[in-house]
């Protein structure tokens, strides 16, 4: 249930943030600064908003009102920031891009620069970046602090996923299906895990080796029996069989992974039935 804040309220709040954007030496500023701290006071109420224990507290205390909501949020925000900061200081420590450039240049160039240009005050709703590297679950429908809150959650699962694999492995399956993918802009743990799926499919290890004839046919028979539908269930399956064995059941790492299952078992699907399974697959 969102928080009934009158206009007015959210107007004051506004004319607050006007003066100390203004340091108080003037009452006017453009219209389009006006909605740009209008669009600040909305998200950091928004950011309250999603947290229903400090909402049923404001009841509780009985003060809820537009200003201490936004005054919440906004340390909300500068809190989310600070969290962020840390999980990404932890990840970049053992961060590998497996030399692909984007990867490299968006998390351990870009992210940085968030954190130094980020202006929770005045224009939270920024992210500033255009975070170029592809993941898994997208982060489209966020912006500020959530947009890159949750950019770096998705970075540490797929840091956490790869690192467990040998670095040969990685690197066979990726120059293998795009032979130049340093430069390319597409998610290395995609494919990775879509490669390790073939492995399983095919009952073969996770090696640089080539399929043998009778692996091939093993995945070929596989797709061939299987509907896009049963496909995607299977491979839930196995990546759940994966994360028992692996990744002591990490369930969010599994749901990560999982939001590429709908589109690979469509593509699986496709080039098994015009041979060229090649396409997917590090054959």
């Amino acid at each position: 249930m969102k928080m009934d804040i009158k206009m007015e309220e959210l107007i004051q709040i506004v004319a607050y943030l006007t003066d100390k954007y203004t340091s108080k030496e003037s009452t006017s500023i453009t219209y389009e600064r006006a909605s740009q701290l209008m669009e600040a006071v909305l998200y950091c109420i928004h950011e309250y908003e999603q947290q229903e224990c400090h909402k049923e507290q404001l009841f509780k205390e009985g003060c809820l009102n537009g200003r201490m909501v936004y005054d919440r949020g906004y340390e909300l925000v500068l809190e989310k920031m600070r969290e962020a900061k840390d999980r990404y200081n932890q990840i970049i420590t053992e961060f590998s891009s497996y030399g692909n450039r984007c990867y490299y240049d968006t998390f351990a160039i870009g992210i940085p620069s968030f954190f130094l240009s980020y202006d929770p005050r005045f224009e939270p709703q920024n992210h500033i970046l255009t975070l170029d590297y592809p993941v898994l679950k997208s982060v489209d429908e966020f912006c500020g602090v959530d947009a890159v809150d949750l950019y770096i959650k998705n970075i540490g699962l797929e840091q956490l996923f790869l690192g467990k694999l040998p670095d040969e492995f990685i690197q066979h399956v990726l120059r293998a299906c795009y032979p130049d993918y340093e430069e390319l802009f597409f998610n290395l743990t995609g494919i990775v895990f879509r490669n390790l799926l073939g492995c399983r499919i095919a009952g073969k290890n996770a090696d640089i080796r080539r399929y043998t004839h009778l692996e091939i046919e093993r995945l070929k028979d596989f797709v061939n029996h299987n509907t896009v539908d049963s496909l995607e269930m299977n491979l839930c399956f196995f990546t759940d069989q994966l994360m028992d064995i692996g990744f002591n059941g990490d369930s969010k790492l599994a749901e990560y992974l999982k939001a590429d299952l709908h589109n690979f078992s469509f593509e699986l699907k496709n080039a098994g039935e015009n041979g060229c399974l090649n396409v997917l697959l590090a054959l």
